[in-house]
């Protein structure tokens, strides 16, 4: 039986991390980078809204330095399980499922220990378990399948 999804315990689990000084890769050209981190306005996590994180198609999500990935992704998980909405409208459900799915073997989540990588496999499982029919009508539970092979296969 799957235990529910603790979004305090993910944010202690994480909770090592802070808030870096900029959140956007400083190799990024500009003035992409300057846009992104204007959308994030330097912000803490907790006053992050999916807004903040634009549109799948144009938004900072993929451009995180991974302090900046490690620092937020309580915050980006908290975002993907309710009702929010990216700045298109979109759910960011599924713009966390789409990025995260590839596991943390890329190198932006180099930062993440066995513990915090036990944690995002366990809220994709949640995703799975509480919005699987919902992600399967949107067609992303393939994608999400296959996220949860990838963090809970390393």
């Amino acid at each position: 039986m799957e235990l529910p999804f603790d979004f305090r315990e993910a944010e202690k689990s994480f909770a090592c991390f802070n808030q870096p000084s900029s959140y956007i890769d400083p190799d990024l050209y500009e003035p992409e980078r300057i846009d992104y981190e204007e959308m994030l306005g330097g912000k803490p996590r907790e006053q992050l809204t999916a807004f903040d994180f634009g549109t799948s198609a144009w938004g900072p999500l993929c451009y995180l330095t991974p302090a900046a990935k490690a620092y937020l992704l309580p915050r980006l998980m908290e975002l993907a399980a309710p009702d929010s909405r990216d700045k298109a409208g979109d759910l960011f459900m599924m713009q966390f499922i789409n990025h995260f799915s590839e596991g943390p073997r890329h190198p932006s989540l180099s930062l993440l220990d066995a513990s915090q990588r036990a944690v995002v496999a366990h809220f994709l499982e949640h995703l799975a378990s509480e919005y699987g029919e919902f992600v399967a009508q949107e067609c992303w539970d393939d994608v999400l399948a296959e996220g949860i092979r990838n963090w809970r296969g390393v």
